[in-house]
């Protein structure tokens, strides 16, 4: 029987993923998916920024943060 001895990712291992690829390490565990395409990417930012804008503790017109 085969000994399978698994290691922890390192930073390393994220930065010799391709350039299309984007990865984090979550438990030891490298984790990597496709980069998102740039709608998908300008639609993430535009929903972040209207999240982060009503919610953040300083805005006038929200509950006052998180």
């Amino acid at each position: 029987m085969p000994n399978s001895v698994t290691r922890l990712a390192t930073y390393d291992d994220l930065l010799d993923l391709p350039h299309h690829i984007v990865g984090e390490i979550i438990s030891g565990v490298l984790i990597s998916h496709p980069r998102p395409a740039p709608r998908h990417a300008l639609a993430d930012s535009a929903l972040g920024s209207t999240i982060f804008d009503r919610y953040d503790r300083n805005s006038p017109d929200g509950p006052g943060g998180w």
